[in-house]
């Protein structure tokens, strides 16, 4: 980053054409800095369609494996994960038998095997209600332009990202608009949906934004529109149906890191509800079956678990993205006797 620094904003500007790299334009110097300091010699890519029984992806960011949990059972292999939270990588290990890798910043991309999907629920903390909203302003925010250089190199068909809805409005919308111009500028187009878990099967609160990058020269681009559009996978289920018990809400809080046992009326409360006129507490087990986990074991201290309950993405709403793109992809695949079908 220091070679970078010495130099005026047009030598910059000079080395984004030599890579062929779009989008500078309205970049400050800084923000040139940032792109060229996570910016590897990208790789050539050719035409191609997407094969959609031998997937590969990558797992960014990967907690306790949301998108490992639902892709694994459509046939799809992970090629590599990671994650800075030891506990996480633990539980991550003990149920896919994948070790995944540490810090992101450490990990350089031509390192990985070639994939097809990457996908990362970058951290939300930055961006979140819960959080204090600095945005790229925190280093944790800046993670996304490290999502950015596996991008550049490896050069996947699909990008799946995923956060909190407060990201859609932050900086007056400027750090989603950054987000998308650079996604597009590295030869994607986006689509993007808030998605609420009681809509799709597990009654809980809890809202994630989903954002999709398709490359435009993939025969899945035509599909872009119809991506997000998830309605053939909602039903409803009520929070006694799941946890066969007489709770007097039909709806879970959704689910935090922090805030348990708070007092049962208080605004932070989360794991507290009336059950046949008494108070009750959710238990692990509980929280697993509300974020979609069966069969699962956690690992770590106490404490470490509840967070990693806290932080994970419901395994409803990666599955339904899984299905939904290997729908599309079906009908892009040559081989497939959909592939030339009528749109539905």
């Amino acid at each position: 980053m220091e070679i970078y620094a010495q130099k005026t904003r047009d030598e910059l500007i000079s080395i984004f054409k030599e890579r062929k790299i779009k989008g500078y334009s309205k970049m400050k110097k800084e923000d040139l800095i940032q792109r060229l300091s996570v910016e590897p010699e990208s790789k050539p890519v050719t035409v191609s369609s997407v094969d959609p029984d031998t997937i590969r992806f990558i797992d960014l960011f990967c907690g306790i494996g949301s998108f490992h949990y639902s892709f694994k059972k459509l046939g799809w292999e992970c090629v590599m994960s990671c994650d800075i939270d030891k506990a996480a990588k633990e539980t991550y290990l003990t149920n896919y038998g994948v070790k995944p890798l540490g810090d992101i910043t450490e990990i350089e991309p031509k390192q990985i095997a070639p994939y097809d999907i990457i996908c990362a629920g970058f951290p939300c903390q930055p961006f979140s209600q819960c959080g204090q909203h600095k945005g790229f302003e925190d280093q944790r925010g800046t993670l996304f332009f490290h999502i950015m250089k596996f991008v550049h190199y490896h050069k996947p068909k699909i990008i799946v990202l995923e956060n909190v809805q407060g990201l859609l409005n932050h900086d007056g919308g400027k750090t989603f608009k950054r987000i998308q111009t650079d996604i597009v500028a590295a030869g994607y187009q986006v689509t993007y949906k808030v998605l609420t878990c009681s809509d799709y099967g597990l009654p809980q609160m809890r809202k994630r934004l989903i954002l999709l990058g398709v490359r435009t020269d993939t025969d899945l681009v035509k599909h872009i529109d119809r991506l997000l559009d998830l309605e053939e996978y909602k039903q409803e289920k009520t929070l006694p149906q799941l946890l066969g018990k007489p709770f007097e809400k039909k709806v879970a809080y959704t689910i935090r890191c922090g805030g348990r046992h708070s007092p049962i009326h208080d605004k932070h409360n989360w794991d507290g509800y009336i059950v046949d006129g008494k108070e009750y507490r959710l238990t692990k087990e509980d929280c697993l079956k509300l974020q979609g986990f069966e069969d699962f074991k956690l690992c770590g201290t106490h404490s470490e678990q509840w967070k990693q309950l806290g932080n994970t993405i419901p395994t409803r709403f990666t599955e339904i993205i899984g299905l939904n793109l290997k729908k599309y992809l079906t009908r892009s695949c040559p081989c497939s006797p959909l592939a030339s079908g009528p749109e539905m």
